[in-house]
């Protein structure tokens, strides 16, 4: 066989091998196409590294790299126990404003790159300055998560995370809950955002822009009465939420982690039945019935599979790729 076909043949059986190659190494913070500020990270994997791990940002001067850090999720890629990982860090500021370019090597060569965004506060490193915020209905529906400015890691960082407002809740000074309350108006129905808060002082604090919002010493205004809620305030100066309203499972309502809604079941076989249909963080459904008390459950499949064992028909669910549960059918009569 001659040399050229030997070449030749060669090189048929090493381009397939090219295109199906495996990534060795990854650049993942800074992503390509992110924005970032403040101090943060600069990480990633490197499968069984020839030398130095660094990372240049824009051209400048080489940062090292603690290289060997545990990486369970690449040891499949990379053969090995995983011990992959990469990190440094370094404040994002000192950059500016604008585009920029972060490139990782091993030993010198090149293994990842991204070009990323910058968004400074107008100084490389903001000082004096103090504030905080808070977003509802984070990270689950009807929790509601407090930020307060970090001047260390130049960023506001989570320092509170609160129930969603829901029957025999207890409230001691200092916390909160919040919730939506289900309306049905001439305009159709509506959700009004509630938010209830026992200050330093032991009073009950409503806000979300209803017309009761304030602080009370001993009593909730009678008004919260007509909307289904009732909240006592417990001589050591706590209050516990009695009754809270809930919306109405309703069929093609989608309910997602952390959401509920209730449901009744009229002339049944063991009479009425009121019940509470939820979804925990896991993703799980529950269901809460004063009659009996039920698991929760993974699937649709399951729920099924309940109802059959109970007789029970007409009530139909699915399991959603997000961990949401929507209501094909819910009749009101079994």
């Amino acid at each position: 066989m001659s040399f050229l076909l030997r070449l030749c043949l060669g090189l048929m059986v090493l381009v397939p091998s090219l295109a199906h190659a495996q990534p060795t190494g990854s650049l993942e913070i800074p992503g390509n196409g992110v924005t970032v500020s403040g101090v943060g990270v600069i990480s990633g994997w490197k499968c069984e590294a020839e030398g130095d791990i660094t990372i240049r940002l824009n051209d400048g001067d080489p940062i090292p790299a603690t290289y060997g850090l545990p990486r369970a999720d690449t040891s499949g890629v990379c053969g090995n126990d995983g011990n992959n990982g990469f990190f440094s860090y370094t404040n994002w500021g000192n950059l500016g404003d604008g585009t920029h370019t972060a490139v990782a090597y091993d030993n010198g060569e090149e293994f990842g790159r991204s070009t990323f965004t910058v968004v400074t506060f107008g100084t490389a490193f903001l000082t004096g300055a103090s504030g905080e915020c808070r977003i509802p209905d984070f990270p689950m529906p009807g929790e509601s998560t407090l930020f307060e400015w970090n001047q260390a890691t130049q960023h506001l960082e989570a320092v509170s995370l609160d129930a969603a407002c829901m029957e025999e809740l207890t409230l001691e000074s200092g916390e909160m809950c919040s919730s939506s309350i289900p309306l049905t108006t001439p305009l159709g129905d509506i959700s009004l955002s509630f938010t209830f808060a026992v200050d330093a002082d032991g009073q009950g604090c409503i806000s979300g822009g209803t017309p009761v919002d304030g602080c009370y010493l001993d009593s909730l205004p009678a008004e919260l009465d007509g909307v289904g809620i009732s909240i006592m305030k417990n001589t050591d100066g706590s209050w516990t939420i009695e009754s809270f309203p809930l919306g109405e499972c309703k069929e093609g309502l989608t309910v997602e982690p952390g959401g509920m809604c209730s449901f009744f079941f009229g002339d049944t076989t063991f009479g009425d039945i009121n019940g509470i249909f939820s979804i925990n963080a896991e993703g799980q459904l529950c269901v809460e019935v004063d009659i009996a008390t039920i698991p929760c459950l993974d699937t649709d499949q399951e729920f099924e599979s309940l109802l059959d064992g109970l007789g029970i028909s007409g009530v139909d669910v699915t399991k959603n790729t997000d961990g949401s549960w929507t209501i094909i059918s819910m009749p009101t009569t079994l």
